[in-house]
């Protein structure tokens, strides 16, 4: 008899809601990894809504943002200067003190505090206050991907890099490893004398962890105490300290900054063999943990920004996200827009909740946003059904089952008889209530676990047994066709091997999409990067199937997501960093950005052309010498905040600017006359002119002339269409003219094409995206 068993393959932010509404239970000891892996490490922001529903009396936690600290302490500010104001409203200096939860000093000012809705409001009006707004929680979200992206050990590009010696790297994420090999310092000289970071203490976390190669970790629990309570030290799957009990963290800081480490492969199996470490294999890296079960407050994340404004980083990857929402509301947007305007360029993640559109978070221009991509290595093991069919798969087995086909249909149904010694099927459904399958199968005797399921089948996954797999739904149908055509079905299993030269890049159906709903004038995400079965260093105290029941410890693991592309394209950043150190992070973002390879849409199935990848797949090699950059300035991005119908006091929350108003132009100006790396307009109907400002970044003197891919429907004119560059003339301007032709597709579909500038040498390619107006169905 052929029973099946069911697994949720709800959308992911259906997964998300079920997260959040259990959050706290994570928190009181029971484990929701699995989740985790759902939702494809990134972290996503919890809904605001239900800020708006707190009674004026209750308590939550609120950020109160008092502008930008240019000069830090210059002008007395400290944490008894919050206390102080704190104090005039809650009435007593004690209750001030008792009610402060951080103190922003360093690359802003203000401050974190348990408040009342009345008395947030009351803070709001006090003299220096520019806004009061909730903190809300979040939760959670190698040895090939560098060779494959060019940067070669051997590479000549990469001499004068060194690996990007010295440079200063930075997660905000869920801590650190620090005993991993991945932070082996041996031949590192002393610590740069800018460093002004620390290695804090705290439980398993003694201060000599950090050496020459991490050289700082902080953490961040305050805002996630106020809200949650006292974070449990009993509790053996978290740590009070920086030190990373989940992975991820590990994860992201290795694949940036990790050192060389020779002869690393998956568990021993000799799958993904080779030299591990991180794109900036040189630079020095630093940890902030802001993440704690179930939650990760935007208070905490915030403070993080702050801390590592005054410690001295030049480069933040941070894997953490929300649903799009206001930049003045949104505190990644306001953290990352401080460490701009400090010269710190922040990359973030774009999210994972593709292939639909509209769905990119980050998405604000001073932010490089990162999409996800494969590469060319699979891990495929082939599955022999007794009709002579085989299917090659992704398959994690270190056995070769050949057995008899087997399955059940609902929760408490395995019938342990008919599962010994077989495979079992799983097919999508509306059961809920198996978390781990395959751990039931194997608990009952059976030997492989068959999963179909589109949503999880395109990327490796690490299961607690060997001989699983997941199918997509085509193979899973025609596997089930051969179970109903025999009395005995039957199958072999073979051993998993690694195949190179697999089609790639082909961007991760997870990856989310523009265009960016709060600013579709500006084209995210920025780039495409490697985030699909990415291997990198892992926590041994994290579960590295996220089974919580799974206490194998492993040095090494795979994760998927955006939260892997983003690191990526930050250890690349840290290379430019390293070889123009003057640079701006707006000029690396440009570099980056400009010499990008577009994909091409005919292999990337719901892709939705530059909605999915922005200039395209990024390309190290080209972005040391980009010939031009746009350099946009904390100026233009004020600018571009005008454009957006924000008020004075709106843009001041962002900027933190210290004069009483923010001046905006009379005549409003379009948002897609941001001088940014691409070229963006929706609600396009009749010919608009945009002006772009390059700066010359290669010979004194060149010659660029003008080649234009037009979008579909759409005429392009640049003027000049000739940029001559001298020793005296570094910067130049140019207009382009989008103009609507008699067939309009736009209005249905957006358009893409790009403007090249070309000396002969270098093409500066900015991407062209054309669309519908937000209220449409294609938007």
């Amino acid at each position: 008899m052929i029973h099946l068993c069911t697994r949720d393959s709800r959308p992911l932010e259906h997964v998300n809601t079920q997260y959040r509404k259990t959050a706290m239970a994570a928190h009181n000891g029971s484990q929701l990894k699995r989740l985790i892996l759902w939702t494809l490490g990134l972290l996503a922001l919890k809904n605001m809504s239900a800020v708006h529903s707190i009674s004026t009396s209750e308590k939550q936690l609120y950020i109160v943002y008092m502008g930008s600290n240019k000069i830090p302490h210059a002008l007395g500010i400290t944490a008894e200067t919050h206390s102080d104001l704190l104090s005039s409203v809650l009435g007593s200096a004690a209750t001030g003190k008792t009610a402060l939860v951080h103190s922003y000093i360093h690359g802003l000012n203000g401050f974190s505090a348990m408040l009342s809705a009345s008395e947030a409001a009351q803070l709001s009006e006090m003299p220096g206050v520019v806004s009061t707004f909730p903190s809300v929680s979040c939760s959670l979200q190698t040895t090939r991907t560098w060779d494959y992206m060019g940067v070669n050990l051997d590479g000549e590009s990469w001499t004068s890099t060194n690996f990007g010696k010295d440079v200063i790297v930075a997660t905000i994420d869920t801590g650190v490893w620090p005993e991993h090999e991945s932070f082996d310092d041996e031949g590192m000289d002393p610590i740069p004398e800018k460093w002004k970071g620390e290695c804090e203490t705290g439980q398993s976390f003694p201060e000599f962890y950090c050496n020459r190669k991490l050289i700082g970790a902080r953490y961040f629990s305050e805002g996630y105490e106020a809200i949650w309570g006292q974070i449990n030290t009993s509790d053996p799957t978290v740590s009070l300290s920086p030190r990373d009990t989940e992975g991820h963290g590990t994860h992201t800081i290795t694949t940036l900054g990790g050192s060389r480490t020779t002869n690393v492969s998956f568990q021993g199996t000799g799958l993904a063999v080779g030299t591990a470490r991180g794109g900036a294999s040189n630079a020095r890296v630093a940890a902030y943990k802001v993440c704690w079960p179930g939650s990760c407050q935007t208070a905490d994340i915030l403070a993080a920004f702050d801390m590592a404004i005054h410690d001295g980083v030049d480069v933040i990857s941070i894997s953490l996200g929300a649903s799009a929402i206001d930049y003045f509301y949104d505190s990644i947007a306001i953290g990352a827009f401080h460490a701009t305007d400090k010269g710190i360029l922040v990359v973030a993640a774009g999210g994972n909740s593709g292939p639909s559109k509209a769905t990119v978070s980050n998405g604000a221009p001073w932010i490089l946003t990162a999409a996800a991509s494969s590469i060319d290595r699979e891990f495929l093991s082939d599955i022999h059904l007794g009709n002579n069919v085989t299917y090659s798969v992704r398959l994690w087995t270190s056995i070769n089952p050949s057995m008899r086909f087997c399955s059940f249909l609902r929760e408490n149904s395995l019938d342990a008889k008919k599962v010994k010694g077989n495979i079992v099927v799983c097919v999508p459904g509306d059961m809920l209530g198996i978390n781990y399958p395959e751990v039931e199968v194997y608990d009952k005797g059976g030997v492989a676990t068959i999963m179909v399921d589109d949503e999880l089948k395109s990327y490796a996954q690490v299961f607690r047994h060997p001989a699983v797999t997941v199918v997509s739904q085509g193979v899973g149908s025609h596997i089930l066709s051969y179970i109903n055509s025999t009395r005995s079905p039957v199958a072999t299993m073979t051993l998993s091997l690694q195949y190179l030269g697999i089609p790639a890049p082909i961007a991760a159906k997870f990856s989310s999409r523009g265009p960016n709903v709060i600013s579709p004038d500006v084209l995210k995400p920025d780039l495409i990067a490697p985030g699909v079965s990415i291997l990198a260093g892992w926590s041994p105290a994290a579960s590295p199937s996220e089974d919580p029941s799974d206490i194998r410890t492993f040095q090494y693991n795979f994760l998927s997501g955006t939260s892997m592309s983003t690191p990526h394209i930050a250890g690349v950043a840290a290379l430019l960093k390293a070889e123009h150190p003057d640079w701006s992070p707006a000029a690396i973002k440009s570099a980056l950005m400009t010499t990008a390879t577009p994909l091409d849409s005919k292999h990337n199935q719901n892709s939705h052309g530059d909605l999915t990848w922005g200039s395209g797949h990024i390309d190290p090699k080209g972005a040391i010498d980009p010939g031009l950059v746009y350099n946009t300035t904390s100026g233009d991005y004020k600018l571009f905040l005008c454009s957006m119908n924000y008020t004075d006091s709106q843009i001041r929350v962002v900027t933190g600017t210290d004069t009483a108003h923010v001046t905006c132009p009379k005549a409003r100006v379009s948002a897609s006359s941001l001088n940014y790396p691409t070229i963006a307009a929706s609600n396009f109907t009749n010919t608009i002119t945009v002006v772009r400002t390059v700066t010359n970044v290669g010979a004194p003197t060149a010659t660029y002339r003008a080649e234009i891919d037009n979008p579909a429907g759409v005429r392009v004119r640049v003027s000049p269409d000739v940029l001559n560059f001298t020793p005296d003339t570094e910067v130049l301007s140019y207009t382009a003219t989008l103009e609507p032709m008699d067939t309009q597709p736009w209005l249905k579909n957006w358009v893409f094409g790009a403007l090249i500038w070309d000396d002969g040498r270098h093409r500066v390619r900015t991407a062209i995206a054309v669309g519908p107006t937000v209220d449409s169905p294609f938007f």
